[in-house]
């Protein structure tokens, strides 16, 4: 390592250093309550200041450490902030990267792939994923990326495949829980994703230098899955965590706002949904927003902020990012049928997992096209997934195709699972049950 590399490096720990004391003071009452084994460093507030640095040292002397050192920071910022142009340059130095060491540069391969991933650029993320398998064939980092893609691809037989490469380590290897665990979930097994997840939250908050976005992301993350199990009071307790851990989190806020609005908590919904969505204004997040706001009989506001998904649609999704969102909101609230299933049909084709599957089928059913909807719908629940609104779909589209005895199998597998899914859907089940039933 060079001395100008030193340097670099000493002079980020000694930003980091210096943001310790204002971090204890802020952050004091907020760790008190949150259960991390580890003191929370604050680096966010230092991002800025740490992009600006590896920036002037980039400009005035490039090389393929410092540039994929940059990538980092880059996507480390995106996920904090949201910033898809951090996304764009993280992937730009990444290539710049490789550019300047074409060979053996993984770490600059998996940071491409991370923003190929984050872009939706999935087949071009798994030929980066792969050249970074090529590098260090026994990396578990490497293999338990590439699986990660394949399942968001919608390959679960070469997702297992993958995961099951990873060579055995004694301690908690985060990155391959972290991918085991969603592979778990799309493929009907819920509570062993849940169990890798709280494992890999217990490691990451083991260690006081990880980001703190990093270890807000396993709280939320734990939170999310114990909501679909219908688990709300583990599922608060985890995004509250996340919430001390890196404040104002846009994710954890964002499970907040989509479990009080499945529980009808329309106050809390739109307080959360609402400080979300003035961080980063997704469809999803805008979506609860506009619920709560007409529940509470401010039909004006959820207009508004319904004109402000469709602006995003126009305006906002250059990269497609948000597509499925997009087509899911359409669907639900009967808008833009026919764009509905435009969406929802590129969205397949970019990446045709379960969930793909299920918002084309939602789309098509609202749409009028049942037996086509059914297709699809079978598609969804091909793996076994349990989710209580892709359940629900299924059930919904197997009724109108005149299977009364799946249908009724399916909704009462929806509010088995969790009944509290969907703030209409979860009371049409009930309805469409029972009548089903008697």
């Amino acid at each position: 390592m060079n001395a100008r590399t030193l340097g670099v490096l000493a002079a980020v720990a000694l930003v980091a250093i210096a943001a310790w004391p204002a971090f204890l003071g802020i952050q004091a009452a907020a760790l008190a309550s949150a259960p991390t084994p580890a003191p929370v460093i604050a680096d966010y507030l230092q991002r800025n200041s740490i992009v600006a640095f590896y920036e002037r040292d980039a400009r005035a002397h490039p090389d393929q450490l410092i540039t994929r050192m940059l990538a980092s920071q880059y996507l480390m910022r995106y996920r904090e902030t949201g910033d898809v142009g951090d996304l764009l340059r993280g992937e730009r130095m990444a290539k710049l990267s490789l550019r300047l060491l074409r060979r053996n540069n993984i770490n600059a391969e998996m940071a491409l792939a991370s923003a190929q991933q984050s872009l939706h650029e999935f087949r071009d993320a798994l030929d980066s994923a792969r050249a970074a398998m090529s590098i260090e064939p026994w990396n578990g980092t490497a293999i338990s990326q590439a699986a990660g893609i394949e399942t968001e691809l919608g390959r679960y037989p070469a997702a297992e495949r993958l995961l099951r490469s990873v060579p055995a380590n004694p301690e908690v290897d985060v990155n391959l829980y972290t991918a085991q665990a969603r592979y778990d979930e799309l493929t009907g097994r819920l509570a062993d994703a849940r169990r890798l997840i709280d494992l890999a939250m217990g490691a990451v908050d083991s260690v006081m230098d990880n980001p703190a976005e990093a270890r807000a992301w396993y709280h939320f993350r734990a939170g999310e899955l114990a909501w679909a199990m219908g688990d709300g009071v583990t599922a608060e307790r985890r995004f509250r965590e996340a919430l001390a851990i890196f404040p104002n989190y846009p994710r954890a806020l964002n499970g907040l706002a989509r479990m009080y609005w499945g529980q009808k908590r329309w106050p809390e919904a739109l307080e959360a949904a609402s400080r979300a969505a003035n961080l980063m204004p997704l469809p999803e997040t805008l979506g609860y927003e506009a619920d709560a706001q007409r529940a509470l009989g401010d039909a004006r506001g959820a207009a508004l902020t319904e004109a402000t998904i469709e602006a995003i649609e126009r305006i906002g999704n250059a990269h497609r990012i948000n597509d499925r969102a997009l087509a899911i909101f359409y669907s639900e609230h009967g808008l833009h049928a026919a764009d509905a299933v435009a969406i929802a049909r590129r969205d397949v084709a970019v990446r045709d997992d379960v969930f793909a599957e299920d918002t084309l089928a939602w789309a098509l059913a609202q749409s009028g096209y049942w037996n086509q909807a059914q297709t699809h719908a079978r598609r969804a629940l091909a793996q076994g997934t349990q989710d209580a609104r892709l359940l629900f779909h299924a059930g919904t589209i197997a009724a109108h195709n005149g299977d009364a005895a799946r249908a009724a199998q399916l909704l009462r597998r929806a509010l088995d699972l969790n009944p509290q899914f969907h703030p209409v859907y979860a009371d049409q089940a009930r309805a469409e049950l029972a009548a089903l039933t008697r």
